[in-house]
């Protein structure tokens, strides 16, 4: 696979997983999220349209970098999977307010980016380095989601 093949892969995956998540995010806040009641330290919403972007394009660096190594396929696997877990994640909390559920997929989420993050940084340390930030805000939204669950319940009754 040539560098723009590669590129154009590393691109199109996240933002696919981008625009999956921004659209199930949207859903929640458009209806429901609003009348929750949130943890202490939740940001105010238009925060996340600053961050998600910059995690995104750390992502896709990172797995362009890990494209160009060799023995990369468990860490493509890898990357594939928690970028589902991450739509899944979204589609649970925001579209259909199951939080315990989605509670369970973020830690999934965070057990598999760990690996993957360990994947990286063992095929170029840059790539691995990359996914921190990403880590770190997953474990916020982990704190989030477990605060929005303790508070409103394991669903959201529509």
């Amino acid at each position: 696979m040539n560098h723009v093949l590669k590129f154009v892969t590393s691109f199109a995956l996240v933002a696919l997983t981008a625009a999956l998540s921004s659209y199930f995010s949207y859903v929640g806040v458009d209806t429901f999220y609003s009348t929750l009641n949130l943890p202490p330290l939740n940001p105010p919403n238009y925060i996340f349209p600053i961050v998600w972007p910059l995690l995104y394009v750390l992502m896709m660096i990172s797995f362009y970098i890990v494209l160009n190594e060799k023995d990369n396929h468990s860490a493509v696997f890898l990357f594939a999977g928690q970028l589902f877990l991450h739509i899944l994640w979204c589609y649970l909390f925001f579209t259909k307010g199951l939080f315990a559920f989605g509670f369970v997929d973020i830690v999934l989420l965070i057990w598999t980016v760990l690996v993957m993050i360990k994947k990286f940084y063992g095929l170029n340390q840059a790539s691995g380095f990359l996914q921190i930030p990403y880590l770190l805000w997953l474990l916020f939204a982990a704190y989030l989601n477990a605060g929005v669950w303790y508070l409103n319940g394991p669903v959201f009754n529509f």
